[in-house]
């Protein structure tokens, strides 16, 4: 006899052979990072456009992630659960519990140009990314030395809310501006960052990664990478040449 009836034995097939198709297409994804390159060559012409799924969350992101999930703070009994550990560029383990209020940014991307610290990062290794990664293999300093990128400040898609406090604000009407667009039932987010090449020679670049800083109030940082992806191909700068990179960040309910 039967465990089941006929007909939930063959819904349940059909929805595996789906979830299975799923699967192999990447079709279920809720959390999605497309990477978008554009070089242009000296005089503003486009010679290179690239487009890849980004597949790379290393771990360091899920732990800063889960810490805020998961650390807990109890009035007049002080922290009562702290978060993960996670590893930052300096190699050391670290971890850290939000609700002490001593970490003022956990998650800052916005890195300012000439500056190769955090934020949009571009590198010359070609080792496939793991989840313990903490750097890029081969990272392009900023400057006009050999080998070396002039780096952009950054770009934000859309305009973060600015409503001149640095606390909480609510309205019960709906705000003009600081929405994240929705599109059907996607909504994304993008940063991008410019790469100029002044070395006097052609630069390649084979990874890009994401390292966020995190501020301490006693005016100390951590930098954690949080993605690294290997291109596809290697892409080539020419000397005088600009390299845009665009992570687009999207959730789908």
């Amino acid at each position: 006899m039967l465990k089941y009836p006929i007909s939930t034995i063959l819904y349940l097939t059909k929805i595996n052979i789906k979830d299975t198709i799923k699967d192999a297409l990447k079709l279920h994804n809720n959390i999605d990072i497309r990477l978008t390159v554009t070089v242009k060559d000296k005089n503003g012409k486009i010679i290179k456009q690239h487009k890849q799924y980004s597949h790379s969350f290393v771990s360091n992101f899920l732990a800063l992630l889960a810490s805020s999930l998961a650390s807990s703070y109890i009035q007049g009994f002080g922290n009562t659960t702290f978060g993960y550990f996670f590893i930052p560029t300096n190699g050391n383990y670290a971890q850290y519990n939000p609700n002490t209020q001593v970490v003022n940014t956990v998650f800052d991307l916005n890195d300012g140009a000439n500056d190769s610290t955090y934020g949009i990062v571009v590198g010359s290794g070609t080792a496939t990314p793991k989840p313990t990664d903490y750097t890029l293999q081969s990272p392009i300093d900023n400057g006009t030395g050999t080998g070396q990128l002039q780096y952009g400040q950054h770009s934000i898609g859309t305009a973060p809310v600015s409503n001149g406090t640095s606390y909480y604000y609510s309205t019960s009407a709906t705000p003009s501006s600081g929405l994240l667009p929705i599109s059907g039932n996607t909504t994304s987010w993008l940063i991008s960052r410019t790469f100029t090449n002044n070395s006097g020679a052609s630069v390649q670049v084979s990874e890009v990664g994401l390292i966020t800083k995190m501020y301490w109030s006693n005016n100390s940082t951590l930098l954690i990478l949080i993605t690294h992806d290997l291109l596809s191909s290697a892409i080539t700068i020419p000397n005088g040449g600009v390299m845009a990179v665009t992570y687009t960040i999207s959730v789908t309910t």
